[in-house]
């Protein structure tokens, strides 16, 4: 077995300060010592005691100006000016007061220039006016003759049509040599409509009006005594439960139709009737048969099956049959012949225009 071998034992020297070596001082050379004033040296000695010395500052206006003078020279360097250095400064413009956004007037989304509202209203204008041209004309040529006329004016021309004409039974006759004889009847001339509805045998009162011009008429051309309505009633000689609308307008007055229709009864007997015509008619989609009774013998100027306009004379007012004097019995049966009667007058005055 190897023998151990011990370190040696450490042993610390005694420390020794090394001689301090001093560096040449010819290269070295002190910086200059400005000049010291007495009074500056009293003034910091001093205390409390302040320098009077004044430092001049740039006003407000001229870093104003100094900062638009570069500002403006490097504007002018970018935009590559030859003479942007020696250009001078802009003068100074004051700052605009400030509005808020919100407190600025804002147009509707929906407003137009003035100059677009004015050609819409007056295209407009334009528009109203030629149609308003073209009513006007479309009135005035489609207007009957006599739907401007009175009521007087109207009921003249109903009875003049009626009456006989003055050139009616001009009988001419040719001699040998060419000389013509011409004779005339005896005619009548009226001047008002009294004397006309008198020619024609009827008492005029003013019970209504009619229009010559209508669809639906009354059945005489004028206003007419109106008699016995429909529902009970009692008289001598006449029925107990009246049936329809008596009219009086005197023996022989002409009675006309209320409407286009056919006739499809034509009787001329004495039955309770007595001489008698029922006409059909289509009113509004409805079957409506009008009854025309007590009228005079061989005056019925239509048969069984004839069609008839309105205002057309169907025969003359008599006393034939179950009646008790001269008068027109009126009758509206709606559905047709065996329909339901119902109150002639309330009908004409609501249907006849």
């Amino acid at each position: 077995m190897p023998a151990l071998v011990m370190p040696a034992p450490l042993v610390s020297a005694p420390l020794t300060q090394a001689p301090l070596v001093q560096a040449p001082l010819a290269d070295f050379t002190a910086p200059p010592v400005a000049e010291v004033r007495d009074s500056d040296v009293d003034m910091l000695l001093t205390p409390g005691k302040t320098s009077t010395t004044s430092i001049p500052l740039p006003t407000r206006s001229q870093l104003r100006r100094d900062e638009q003078a570069r500002t403006t020279r490097s504007r002018r360097v970018h935009t590559d000016a030859p003479d942007a250095a020696s250009a001078p400064a802009a003068p100074y413009a004051p700052q605009r007061t400030f509005v808020p956004a919100a407190a600025l007037p804002r147009a509707s989304p929906h407003a137009q220039p003035v100059s677009d509202r004015m050609r819409k209203f007056v295209a407009k204008s334009m528009t109203v006016a030629a149609m308003s041209f073209v009513a006007l004309m479309a009135v005035s040529t489609s207007l009957p003759a006599q739907a401007l006329l009175s009521t007087a004016d109207v009921q003249a021309s109903a009875l003049a049509a009626q009456r006989p004409s003055q050139t009616e039974g001009v009988q001419s006759i040719d001699i040998a040599g060419g000389d013509t004889v011409t004779t005339t009847r005896d005619g009548y001339e009226s001047s008002t409509i009294a004397e006309v509805a008198a020619a024609s045998g009827i008492r005029m009162e003013a019970t209504f009006t009619n229009n010559p011009n209508g669809t639906i008429q009354w059945p005489f051309a004028v206003g007419v005594h109106i008699g016995d309505q429909i529902g009970p009633r009692s008289c001598a000689g006449c029925s107990a439960n009246h049936g329809g609308q008596d009219f009086n307008p005197g023996l022989g007055a002409p009675i006309q139709a209320i409407a286009d229709g056919v006739v499809s009864v034509a009787e001329d007997g004495e039955a309770s009737l007595g001489v008698h015509m029922i006409i059909d008619h289509m009113i509004d989609g409805k079957l409506v048969s009008s009854v025309y009774a007590h009228m005079i013998h061989g005056s019925m100027n239509f048969a069984k099956g004839d069609a008839v306009k309105v205002g057309q004379v169907i025969g003359k007012t008599g006393s034939t049959g179950m009646s008790t004097g001269p008068h027109l019995h009126f009758e509206i049966r709606e559905g047709g012949v065996n329909g339901t009667k119902v109150d002639p007058l309330a009908w004409l005055y609501a249907h006849t225009n």
